[in-house]
């Protein structure tokens, strides 16, 4: 152990000591700004000297980008601009396929540039565009590691193709991004383009293959953009009111009538500083929300389902705590998270409004800093439910938990309906979340959470500290975390422990963790997949580059994971073996080996009137995988996977497809199937989504979503017309249904129309 410490400390010495040298861009400052067209003919562009030399990440590590780049770079007082000349031997085989913003990019031809506003390498902006001039933006942090997708910044782009290749114009405004202030600042920059047609990716300062699909995101090596002059403290003040009118009708509800809405709001943001932003929302709404995708739950846990809503993901990776995601050969694994805001505004499956919210997110000096607070309205629920009553020899009911119903003598049992009336009180949700960056690229935090419905006897309470290092350029990371709850009347352990190390070097990458969990560890505003557990948990991947005409990779290792209680006795232990090739094509095929130990101290209802008896169960599974290049017309995925299941067999099936008809239209399905043979009894579930998108233009699209669970029994759709206007404003229609499949009809109709303004001063 304490050669391991003197290790880390002289590791933490020379990785804080030594910077490579990376390339230098420089801006043009100017007064006669661009038009963003598209077009690089404004004389503006002739004055910036041009940032070229791209080198390949991908296919061939390295070398120089088969086509050249070109990329200008000016700014004004209120704007950041970029300027794309790529140039292409081909153009008529320039693949740009995506019109909507936020889109996947990477299925086309594309460039984007990272931002580090505050020269540190922690963090920063990603800004992407196509030949189409698409508009993808990402909010970074924790060295490009945390994403956030869903962050909308408002800012302008276009392009177009030419004779030579393509070109793009950036219009970034300064008071989006949060940047030190500074008499001469000094910006942290990567650029890059991809050619889909060639699966090549290049850079200028190329992330290690290492960094794995991700790299591109990460802000641990950049070059440095100089001559941006002096950037100053600012005012920043935005308004969006929103105006809201609609219908819905729950045909389940004692009032099945339809129930019409007329309703209003506003979100408010500040700049404090130029790094410290408050935000302030009112009747916060979240109608545009898409639903989530139907998932088929086969365990004994809780499903994970990502924040969609924009108020909680702006700003979301400060507020961060607990495990990364894992992903592995087996897919991604749910963290345990002190904070996940998908609790919020959720409660026994019922929706709950948003009466007023508030968040100061930012930085000041080497402090992180996060601060939300949340009211949600009091609502009374009732439920038509239907339980089981017993029925004795003089026609008596009994219901199950009646203590007499032991003395009596049991000839029937028949289905009962009730009504279950719920009454939720107005909460307040508290989150306090402080991080202070140390030595190059590392730093150390605190969290508090207070979820208070207005009761004594009600809180929970969540405390927790954390530290995060990265190392040896980012290819070392240890980080961990202590965290404890506060409910009343709990008396078992309420505390939770986790520690984890990374490494990458060259074609390998490892990791190795621990988790311990209280058996009462019960953060409400957080997920905690699984408590009163000890994890062991470890995996290794090498992913070598050979030197063939048709291989790009291979990908293969194992992983392992040990978990007891907290006696120490066995409860899962779990091997997977899986090995991936990637085809110059683009493709990637994989097989998969999973051998796994369960101990069930309980039985546990896996379908209806199935239940998995408890005892030891050891099983089997293998799984054949395939991912087709995404950049095609049509693509398509697929797994199968086929072995034991708890006391029986399993053949499980997954595919998704998608068909990009042009650059407007496109259609996608995703499609799962099991059917599960137990002594207990057999059966199969369906989940499947379908999706439509049609692009009228770079801001307004229409998107469509039919879903169906046969597990659930529901069938739903949901459809979304937006319209952007005028930059950051929008209209909303939306339009949802549902369905019950087991006879019951209509469950829910919605439409709603929602308008939003968006001002800055």
């Amino acid at each position: 152990m304490q050669t391991l410490v003197q290790t880390a400390l002289l590791t933490l010495l020379f990785s804080t000591t030594f910077a490579a040298d990376f390339p230098v861009a420089q801006a043009h400052i100017t007064t006669a700004p661009p038009r963003i067209d598209g077009v690089l003919n404004d004389s503006a562009w002739s004055q910036a000297v041009p940032v070229s030399g791209f080198l390949q990440r991908e296919p061939d590590e390295g070398a120089p980008a088969s086509e050249r780049t070109e990329v200008r770079i000016l700014r004004d007082d209120d704007n950041l601009y970029l300027g794309f000349r790529c140039f292409d031997a081909q153009p008529e085989q320039i693949i740009a396929t995506v019109m909507r913003r936020d889109g996947d990019l990477g299925d086309d031809d594309n460039v984007h540039v990272v931002l580090d506003t505050y020269n540190d390498r922690r963090g920063g902006f990603y800004f992407a565009t196509n030949p189409l001039g698409a508009r993808l933006d990402v909010s970074l942090s924790s060295e490009g590691r945390t994403r956030n997708e869903s962050w909308d910044c408002v800012w302008s782009c276009r392009a177009q193709i030419d004779s030579l290749g393509w070109t793009a114009e950036m219009a970034i405004p300064l008071d989006q991004l949060r940047y030190a202030v500074s008499e001469d600042a000094t910006w942290g920059i990567n650029l890059a383009r991809t050619i889909r047609r060639k699966n090549e990716r290049a850079f200028l300062v190329p992330p290690p293959l290492a960094y794995g699909f991700s790299g591109h995101y990460r802000t641990s090596r950049l070059g440095t953009l100089t001559n941006l002059g002096r950037l100053e403290e600012r005012p920043r003040l935005e308004i969006t009111p929103y105006a809201q009118a609609g219908a819905t009708r729950d045909f389940e509800a004692l009032d099945a009538d339809a129930q019409y809405k007329l309703d209003s709001g506003i979100d408010l943001k500040y700049g404090v500083t130029p790094a410290l932003t408050l935000d302030l929302s009112w009747r916060t709404d979240f109608a545009q929300v898409e639903a989530d995708q139907e998932q088929v739950n086969l365990t004994r846990f809780s499903l994970f389902f990502p924040e969609k809503r924009d108020f909680f993901l702006e700003g979301a990776g400060i507020f961060s705590f607990g495990e990364r995601v894992q992903r592995s050969g087996g897919g991604s694994r749910p963290p345990t998270l002190l904070f996940y805001s998908r609790r919020i505004g959720l409660e026994e499956g019922h929706a709950l409004p948003v009466f007023a919210g508030g968040k100061l997110t930012g930085r000041s000096g080497p402090f992180e800093i996060g601060v939300l607070n949340i009211t949600t309205e009091a609502r009374q629920f009732r439920d038509e439910e239907t339980e089981d009553r017993y029925v004795d020899e003089a026609g008596l009911l009994f219901a199950g938990d009646d203590p007499l119903l032991e003395q009596a003598t049991i000839v029937d049992t028949v289905d009962f309906d009730f009504i279950d009336t719920t009454r939720v009180r107005q909460t307040n949700i508290s989150v306090v979340r402080l991080r202070r960056d140390i030595l190059s690229r590392s730093s150390i935090g605190l969290i508090a959470v207070n979820r208070d419905p207005g009761g004594e006897t009600d809180y929970n309470r969540s405390f927790g500290v954390d530290a995060d290092f990265s190392l040896l350029d980012a290819a070392l990371n240890i980080r961990g975390f202590a965290a404890r709850t506060f409910s009343p009347d709990q008396q078992g352990r309420e505390d939770a422990e986790h520690f984890a190390v990374d490494y990458r070097h060259g074609a390998f990458e490892s990791n190795a963790s621990y988790l311990d969990v209280g058996e009462d560890f019960n953060p409400e505003v957080g997920f905690v997949p699984r408590d009163g557990i000890r994890r062991y948990r470890t995996t290794l991947r090498y992913r070598p580059l050979p030197n063939t005409a048709w291989i790009r990779r291979y990908s293969i290792g194992p992983e392992f994971t040990y978990l007891t209680d907290l006696d120490n006795q066995l409860q899962t232990r779990d091997f997977g073996f899986s090995a991936y090739v990637n085809l110059e094509t683009g493709d990637w095929l994989g097989l998969r080996l999973r051998q796994r130990f369960e101990n069930l101290d309980e039985s546990f209802e896996i379908h209806e009137n199935i239940d998995i008896p408890d005892g030891e169960h050891d099983l089997t599974a293998y799984s054949l995988n395939f991912f087709s290049d995404q950049g095609r017309r049509l693509s398509s995925d697929g797994s199968i996977e086929v072995g034991d299941f708890w006391t029986g067999e399993r053949f499980r099936f997954s595919t998704n497809g998608t068909i990009k008809v042009n650059s407007r239209f496109s259609l996608s399905a995703d499609y799962e199937f099991n059917s599960v043979t137990l002594p207990e009894g057999d059966f199969k579930t369906n989940a499947l989504s379908n999706r439509f998108l049609y692009t009228f233009s770079t801001d307004l699209f229409l998107r469509g979503l039919v879903q169906w669970n046969s597990k659930r029994e529901v069938v739903g759709i949901n459809a979304l017309c937006n319209w952007r206007y005028r930059p950051g404003s929008d209209l909303f229609l939306v339009y949802s249904q549902a369905w019950d499949t087991d006879g019951g009809g209509q469950l829910n109709r919605s439409l709603q129309c929602k308008l939003t303004y968006f001002w800055k001063r």
